[in-house]
């Protein structure tokens, strides 16, 4: 008789008892078995049942689709071209794998999205990798995560066991793709869907309340006195009648009437009793800490604070994605590339994430115009970043001089006293132009987010806390034009900086402070709307004369 395996369940009860590989005491099996992963509320957790918390089935979807739509490339290294030569290397053998189709049955898509989601709800994914008689990969196939684990011999030796029809069998650890988030020791052992188990349990716990809540019509128990001295199939009529009225869906609205003297009492708490509203809203917080990812990606847009696409993406970039990005790069550097390629350093593999982190079209092209003018970039490198093709007429591929916008492979012409300062102040236009950019977004940003903060208690002490954090985003805004700017300048760009942030933070402190000792607090929003509404032009009209000497 053929036994039956339920994929992606976990391991099944009558293979586990009767395959003595698997010992009766595994934590897996009694997990599995004897629902032995459970909180201190007694709410057994799955990966089935966190997947149904929506939170959770939306950053694993998030997260998971993200990462599957960056293209993932293995580059050349090209010397003639310099220290930063690359080219896609399309005739390598884990190229295909990699970006276009893992196996005969995946694209690369749908198979990082399936490794991405084992890795989010286990910690850990898998990938069994197959080679021809020469070493080469050919393919890529996915293992489940609760039926695969690492590890080691006496000798310490590193080797992977995956349950595959039914059979256990063992692979040397260079033949396993292995993505690892958090470990201690390395063998599969902070397992997410253990670790979290207490704040998911309370996500279930909230949403089955609800659900019963809701199912009830809306209304709470209580306990429902009989009158003394009244017999029993008196009472039993009269609390069927009482369950009829009052409970379940269909009885809202209806009027509960209680004869003989019967009494209700409230004895539960009420959903504005539990903070049931609070408590949802703050497990959405949990989940998106337990996933590092930013909360108002789930829904919660309560403390939303970026006001451009790019920023937000970025941010969820640097704090949430790249971690994963890195992983899947050195996994497969070292599973993927020849010993010989990893030797010589003569490959590498890495994700294109312009795609994710991409400005608004103005800002784009504000950028692109600032990287030909400065020579940094050619017009058919801009182009290809747009999908187009290389200019008809041969002339995209040149580099443009600075200034006086000649060839640079032309001859230069004789420099007269006067050039090398017309020369800075000519580089240093399209410079300012992307800094006053990045000012203005940062400072209407920050506007915003006091006054919001404005009618909240304790928002004398949040201002004082606020502003050091705030100061971090405004280097991150501003870092990379500063910088430009201080090179071509002569300048030091870490002093530029600290100036930039005293004066735009001395700005609107110096307005707050008016405002709270000049109003009352419930005037307080009113007041700082009228007192900010000129600071992000004021800062822009004054802060170069001040920071920069430049006017």
């Amino acid at each position: 008789m053929s036994e039956t395996y339920i994929v992606g369940a976990g391991i099944d009860a009558k293979r586990a008892i009767e395959n003595p590989n698997i010992p009766l005491g595994s934590p897996e099996v009694f997990n599995e078995i004897f629902n032995g992963n459970v909180s201190g509320g007694g709410i057994s957790v799955s990966p089935e049942r966190a997947l149904a918390i929506a939170p959770v089935f939306q950053a694993i979807n998030l997260i998971s689709g993200d990462v599957a739509k960056l293209p993932l490339n293995i580059y050349k290294r090209t010397p003639e071209q310099g220290d930063k030569g690359r080219v896609i290397d399309e005739n390598h053998p884990g190229q295909r794998l990699l970006k276009y189709r893992p196996n005969s049955e995946m694209s690369a898509f749908k198979f990082w999205r399936r490794m991405m989601t084992h890795a989010l709800l286990w910690s850990n994914a898998y990938a069994l990798i197959e080679r021809d008689e020469t070493g080469k990969p050919i393919s890529l196939l996915p293992l489940l995560p609760d039926r695969t684990s690492p590890h080691r011999t006496k000798a310490g030796v590193l080797f992977y066991v995956s349950e595959i029809g039914g059979e256990l069998k063992g692979f040397a650890a260079s033949n396993i793709l292995h993505l690892e988030q958090v470990s201690v020791n390395g063998l599969a052992d902070c397992q997410l869907i253990y670790k979290a188990r207490e704040s998911f349990a309370l996500s279930i716990a909230a949403e089955n309340f609800a659900s019963k809540y809701f199912s009830n019509g809306g209304r709470i128990g209580g306990i429902l006195e009989m009158p003394a001295g009244m017999q029993k199939q008196g009472a039993d009529n009269l609390e069927s009648g009482f369950r009829k009225t009052y409970e379940g869906l269909d009885t809202s609205f209806k009027t509960v009437i209680l004869r003989d003297g019967a009494k209700f009492h409230q004895a539960q708490f009420t959903p504005e009793q539990t903070q049931m509203v609070a408590a949802r809203t703050q497990q959405v917080k949990e989940v998106a800490r337990w996933f590092n990812i930013p909360p108002h990606k789930l829904g919660d847009d309560s403390n939303a604070s970026y006001n451009s696409l790019e920023q937000e993406n970025r941010s969820y970039l640097n704090h949430c994605l790249s971690a994963w990005l890195k992983t899947i790069e050195s996994e497969c550097y070292l599973k993927i590339l020849a010993p010989m390629e990893q030797e010589s350093n003569s490959h590498f593999i890495e994700f294109n994430v312009g795609a994710l982190i991409a400005a608004d079209i103005a800002t784009q092209y504000q950028i692109y115009r600032t990287g030909i003018e400065a020579g940094i970039l050619s017009p058919d490198e801009v182009r290809a970043m747009q999908n187009l093709n290389p200019r008809p007429d041969k002339m995209g591929s040149k580099y443009l001089r600075p200034l006086n916008m000649e060839y640079a492979d032309q001859e230069q012409p004789e420099v007269i006293e006067e050039m090398p300062e017309m020369l800075r102040n000519a580089q240093l236009e399209p410079a300012y132009k992307v800094l006053d950019a990045a000012v203005s977004r940062f400072t209407g940003y920050l506007a915003r987010k006091v006054t919001r903060e404005s009618g909240k208690p304790g928002f004398s002490n949040w201002v004082e806390t606020c502003l050091d954090d705030e100061n971090k985003q405004l280097r991150t805004e501003t870092g990379d034009s500063i910088n430009l700017i201080a090179a071509i300048s002569g300048s030091n760009a870490e002093e530029m900086q600290q100036r930039l942030g005293q004066f735009v933070f001395n700005q609107i402190s110096e307005r707050i402070a008016g405002v709270i000792t000049s109003s009352e607090p419930e005037q307080r929003t009113a007041a700082l709307k009228t007192v900010l509404k000129d600071y992000s032009a004021d800062t822009i009209a004054r802060y170069k004369q001040e920071i920069f000497n430049n006017g």
